[in-house]
């Protein structure tokens, strides 16, 4: 992403979470909010930021990059509007019925 980014105040706290808890320095933790920033606004403010902060940590040493991450999310969205299932829904099968 290009160009000067402006967290708004729910960003700002996964950056908080990731200097808390995960041990990144404020200038990083910033950095890499701001290099996944498109997918923290595509996922929303609907998880505390502290589990999406623990999702940014995983993501960066797991090296899994942030086009690789929204790809994946916008695949999951398709699949929705085609009437299919996502994954992780189809691979448990409503297995409590059976």
């Amino acid at each position: 992403m290009t160009g000067q980014v402006r967290l708004n105040r729910y960003e700002r706290s996964i950056v908080e979470a990731l200097t808390a808890e995960h041990g990144y320095a404020a200038g990083e933790a910033r950095a890499l909010v701001i290099g996944y920033i498109q997918v923290v606004r595509k996922l929303g403010a609907y998880d505390p930021p502290r589990d999406h902060a623990e999702r940014l940590a995983e993501a960066h040493r797991s090296a899994y990059a942030p086009e690789a991450w929204l790809e994946r999310l916008l695949q999951g969205e398709k699949d929705l509007l085609r009437g299919g299932v996502l994954p992780a829904e189809r691979s448990a099968s409503f297995a409590y019925g059976r």
